[in-house]
């Protein structure tokens, strides 16, 4: 069979920057489903049993009279150990919990730097075919960029619990020489990571509509600025849909082929449990 190749503006870009960021994106999704995995196993130091949900951290958070000891969902008691001693809190700078830690930074780091690559191709592809001048290639860049924009958004929500708590190691050491103020330190930092993880499993899912992929907000940018995880999460599931259906119809397109196009939903929640 001979499939016959148009060559336009719209052929070129789909093979000069729609493919390659393809490409980088399922990387990415690969990447986000590793952060994952180290959010539960960070998390399930603390809550014994099964891995904890929403619900779960939301009642340790919340009955626990500032002692660190509220129970999950099921009923079981959160882990507590604060130790007397100047050194850091163990259930939350145990071995276990730094390596998940230090695995969502390092993952974090590759996102950025792979969305660093997806930029290039887009400059790129902008240089070759200036913006306003043809109309189906800025609306396959614009699909492009609004990935981008939410893969961006999600890996600063994970580098920014990082952050957080490898800026908190040793911060007990470091206060004055007084046990209250070190316990105080200890169960306000447990709890502003308790509530960092909880960030990252999202509120109650809300499903996209077809006329408004951004939950209200303006665009992706807003989104990426002022959603919560779990909308920028499911955003993003939506507008890789988008992307790899744009990708799809140009190809059948620019071949003169037909491909039938399956929902993709890749990337499981960044969830301790979905």
């Amino acid at each position: 069979m001979i499939i016959r190749t148009i060559t336009t503006a719209r052929c070129t870009t789909l093979h000069e920057m729609m493919r390659p960021i393809g490409y980088v994106t399922r990387r990415n999704d690969d990447a986000f489903r590793a952060m994952a995995f180290a959010t539960q196993k960070f998390l399930s130091q603390f809550i014994p049993g099964d891995v904890p949900t929403i619900a779960d951290l939301q009642a340790s958070l919340g009955s626990d009279n500032g002692q660190g000891t509220g129970l999950n969902g099921t009923g079981t008691a959160m882990s507590t150990g604060l130790s007397a001693s100047r050194g850091n809190d163990p259930l939350v700078y145990g071995p276990s919990q730094i390596l998940s830690a230090a695995r969502i930074d390092a993952v974090a780091q590759q996102i950025f730097g792979n969305i660093m690559v997806e930029r290039s191709f887009l400059t790129k592809s902008y240089k070759k075919f200036p913006a306003g001048k043809n109309p189906k290639v800025d609306a396959m860049r614009r699909v492009a960029q609004n990935v981008m924009t939410l893969q961006e958004a999600l890996a600063n929500k994970y580098e920014q619990f990082a952050g957080t708590y490898f800026d908190g190691m040793d911060l007990a050491r470091m206060t004055a020489n007084n046990s209250a103020n070190v316990a105080t330190i200890k169960i306000a930092l447990r709890e502003l990571l308790l509530g960092d993880t909880r960030g990252l499993a999202g509120d109650t899912p809300r499903k996209l509509s077809p006329t408004d992929p951004f939950f209200g907000y303006k665009n992706a940018e807003q989104l990426a600025e002022d959603g919560n995880p779990g909308e920028v999460l499911t955003a993003l599931k939506g507008q890789e849909f988008a992307f790899t259906s744009t990708l799809i119809h140009t190809y059948n397109v620019c071949h003169q082929s037909h491909y039938i196009l399956a929902p993709i939903h890749t990337m499981p929640a960044p969830s301790p449990k979905p």
